[in-house]
């Protein structure tokens, strides 16, 4: 993965006619962001606590909405040494209302980058955006078995028990977020990595954990 070949593609009718990645150098490291795609989601879900008007106000502020909006996914894939890092998988293909999602497992393909070349993924948390990727049948046949899957002990034990009495979501999420996840650990068991703060994956590659506190 270079970035004078990863951003051009590979060969006619491959790619999209707008290429959904970006590549960029930080140091010695290489990284590409690549689209996911989009998954759409009523303006209600990012603001669940507030009166119709004024959410409503704030989404045509930023010209969006007021109904719906396209919530961007994005993966990273980090190339340094002899690792290729693969920063979350995406939404997967279990959710065949989101069509414009899910496409990150062709986008690396036309990008030049087989998954099979993957050794270690980092999994920011295990929300169905996040995981749902490593669920589709052919990404785990064309991962290899070895693959190292690094996510923080915190995030582990949230989704053996999962609490949602601190926030509000639509009606079917929690159960749609916890049946991925309980999917994913099940699946993965046997290459998870877990690690209590931070962990370094790779020379300038640090998985931390951030924790935020909730509000009294």
């Amino acid at each position: 993965m270079k970035l004078d070949t990863i951003a051009i593609p590979r060969e006619a009718g491959v790619e999209e006619l707008v290429p959904s990645r970006y590549a960029l150098q930080i140091g010695d490291i290489d990284v590409l962001v690549v689209s996911d795609g989009v998954l759409p989601l009523p303006t209600e879900t990012m603001a669940t606590n507030v009166e119709p008007a004024v959410r409503a106000a704030w989404f045509k502020d930023m010209f969006v909405g007021p109904d719906m909006f396209d919530w961007a996914l994005n993966v990273l894939v980090v190339r340094t040494g002899d690792k290729t890092i693969l920063v979350d998988a995406g939404l997967g293909g279990q959710f065949p209302g989101f069509p414009r999602a899910g496409q990150f497992p062709r986008r690396l393909e036309a990008a030049g980058i087989d998954l099979s070349s993957v050794t270690d993924v980092i999994v920011t948390h295990m929300h169905m955006d996040h995981v749902g990727g490593l669920l589709v049948d052919d990404v785990k046949k064309r991962l290899r078995p070895d693959v190292r899957i690094h996510v923080s002990a915190a995030e582990v034990a949230f989704w053996g028990a999962p609490d949602f009495s601190f926030t509000s979501m639509p009606t079917p999420v929690p159960k749609v977020l916890r049946t991925t996840a309980s999917q994913f650990m099940k699946a993965y068991a046997a290459n998870l990595q877990v690690f209590d703060n931070e962990y370094e994956v790779a020379p300038g590659v640090v998985a931390k954990l951030i924790r935020e506190t909730i509000p009294a």
